[in-house]
């Protein structure tokens, strides 16, 4: 039996080391709210070492600056507008199981002083091996809403909102 420390390969010792191995089954909070839970208990590992996190109850989207920076080149979230596809992926980290969302880039979206750089709408990898992807949020803005992370109702008029449970890999491809 090998040791993760054997594979050379970060993102193989973090595929193999840092999973959900419960069905989360990510959802709003409640009707109305800003918040997110979740209908089961989480079981997950991190770093091969596995750990329990209670069922997430009105939880706020809260920002990891470091995580997002990566994304979007901003350290918070941005106000999404109008007419933008954006997916958010839920993480845990640490033993304690702290709960951290990244705001992904809608399609041709400038980065913020990073030069002709545009958003591409893919779905955020935490791309860190203390972290694990729990869930997602697909969240879609018609012609005259904006959507802001911890402010908008995820039921509000004008949002088409989709969540997905993840394995601790995020998904290759856009749902």
């Amino acid at each position: 039996m090998s040791i993760l420390n054997e594979f050379t390969s970060t993102q193989l010792r973090q595929a193999l080391g840092n999973r959900v191995l419960t069905l989360p089954v990510l959802a709003i909070n409640a009707a109305a709210a800003a918040t997110i839970r979740t209908t089961n208990a989480v079981v997950f590992s991190l770093d091969g070492q596995i750990y329990t996190r209670a069922a997430l109850a009105a939880v706020a989207l809260a920002v990891n600056t470091t995580l997002q920076q990566k994304t979007t080149y901003q350290q918070g979230f941005y106000v999404q507008p109008v007419s933008t596809t954006v997916y958010y992926t839920v993480v845990l980290s640490t033993s304690s199981g702290t709960v951290n969302v990244i705001q992904g880039t809608y399609l041709n979206q400038p980065f913020q002083g990073a030069g002709a750089n545009f958003g591409t709408g893919e779905i955020p990898d935490p791309d860190d091996y203390a972290f694990v992807a729990i869930g997602g949020i697909k969240i879609v803005t018609n012609s005259a809403t904006t959507f802001t992370p911890g402010t908008t109702a995820l039921d509000a008029a004008g949002l088409t909102v989709t969540y997905r449970d993840y394995n601790g890999m995020v998904p290759a491809v856009a749902w």
